[in-house]
């Protein structure tokens, strides 16, 4: 009986093994083939060492700067970006350690700042700059706001996240929203799982499976892992440094609230849900505080994902304070 029992964890720990050599293998080929569309090398400049991916089009009297959420890329406001385009010189990046761009050592809104600035510069990009931010987008651009507001043109503001989120979060409301263990994560990550996952289930439910959005995510997770932990695993001491920056003066700011029609996507407690939206929309008014020229607009049809469905709103927005 011992022996018969011995046999089969074998033979279950063979075809585990060997599932996992597969995915192995499976996810590596892969990679290899989604490295080979790397942008061309006039795509990227060089800040501390580290080369910075950017995406530049457009040309204008102005810039308008997009700042992506927790682990986004340039790829993030593509629609957008090809919209404005036609009129203002817009540029997109990849922060550092996500998608094309070269990890840092540190994370910090210096650090940020500094990327953001040099960036800026050495792309000759015409100010004033008009920044705009979408969810964690609206805290790694506080010190920059803060350091060039002599430049800063007008700032919009995307269903952004707000430092004092974390601090008005109940332990089981964070607990929630907790990813698994980054090993956990990053052993999936390695055997494949994570990119099958994505073939079969769409990222975001905001938009269909097959929008390149959720496309973009399955292709290139293996990109964007590293630098979305590391924003995760410093998202306490940003948040932080943030808060310590809550007066842009006048210049003109607009908040892009959604109203969350469906409710909040993946939620499974109601009672988390109402307190989430109970903070959520207390402290997106709060952040009119931010300027003595701010406003407030409602995306009635989006979840937080709205720069993927209400981009046209986001458009008109930027273009009611980017100056022609």
């Amino acid at each position: 009986m011992i022996k018969k029992i011995f046999k089969t964890l074998k033979i279950i720990l063979f075809i585990l093994l060997s599932l996992i050599a597969i995915g192995f293998v499976f996810e590596h080929i892969s990679r290899f083939y989604f490295d080979r569309q790397r942008p061309d090398n006039s795509e990227f400049v060089t800040v501390e060492g580290r080369k910075i991916h950017y995406k530049k089009e457009g040309k204008g009297n102005c810039t308008i700067v997009f700042e992506s959420g927790l682990g986004g890329d340039y790829l993030h406001w593509q629609d957008i970006q090809k919209k404005l385009s036609q009129k203002y010189t817009t540029i997109s990046y990849d922060k550092a350690g996500i998608l094309w761009s070269d990890p840092a050592k540190k994370t910090s809104l210096r650090r940020y700042t500094d990327d953001l600035k040099q960036l800026l510069e050495k792309t000759n990009c015409p100010k004033p700059y008009i920044i705009v931010g979408h969810s964690f987008g609206g805290i790694t651009p506080r010190l920059f706001i803060e350091e060039n507001m002599k430049n800063i043109g007008g700032i919009v503001f995307i269903d952004v996240s707000h430092p004092k989120q974390l601090k008005k979060s109940s332990d089981a409301l964070k607990k929630s929203v907790q990813p698994p263990p980054k090993m956990l994560l990053s052993f999936f990550n390695e055997i494949g799982a994570i990119r099958i996952l994505y073939s079969t289930n769409a990222f975001t439910s905001a938009v269909p499976k097959e929008h390149w959005f959720n496309r973009n995510v399955k292709h290139y997770f293996y990109r964007i892992f590293d630098g979305m932990m590391n924003e995760l695993e410093n998202d306490d001491k940003l948040m932080e440094e943030a808060s310590q920056i809550d007066n842009f003066g006048s210049i003109p700011l607009t908040i892009i609230t959604a109203k969350y029609p469906n409710g909040v996507e993946g939620a499974k407690d109601k009672n988390l849900e109402k307190e989430y939206l109970s903070i959520h929309n207390n402290l997106q008014k709060d952040l009119l505080h931010l300027s003595t020229k701010s406003t407030q607009v409602f995306a009635q049809k989006s979840g937080h994902y709205v720069t993927l469905q209400e981009p046209d709103l986001i458009c008109n927005e930027i273009e009611k304070i980017a100056p022609r």
